[in-house]
């Protein structure tokens, strides 16, 4: 059957696997899930739970209407990650607080709220 060396190596490339395993990127449902938890605790409160977005606050623009279809069209998703990063108008930049993979996310959680969807 097996030797000692061969249990030995197998025990070894089997545990070095599940070790990558815990440091797998995270799948397309936990980007998903990340972006539905970060816009409901940061960008909800400008852009509104539904998408529609608010008032103005000052001299500053209304925050966007994610509904708009004009809106989605126009916009690349490496655009809205470069807006979400660093800001435009009255929206603040948020740099580097979001990984890929929660912009990922927060860009599909936008995209969730155009007129196909």
């Amino acid at each position: 059957m097996f030797g000692i060396r061969a249990l030995g190596a197998l025990f070894s490339l089997t545990a070095g696997s599940a070790l990558a395993a815990c440091h797998h990127s995270p799948s397309a449902q936990e980007s998903i899930a990340d972006g539905e938890r970060i816009f409901q605790s940061v960008c909800a409160r400008c852009h509104g739970a539904d998408g529609h977005g608010g008032p103005a606050v000052g001299d500053a623009n209304p925050p966007r209407n994610f509904r708009d279809a004009a809106f989605q069209t126009s916009r690349s998703d490496d655009a809205l990650k470069l807006v979400i990063q660093k800001g435009k108008g009255g929206m603040p930049a948020f740099g580097n607080l979001f990984s890929p993979s929660e912009l990922d996310g927060l860009v599909h959680k936008i995209r969730s709220f155009g007129p196909s969807h």
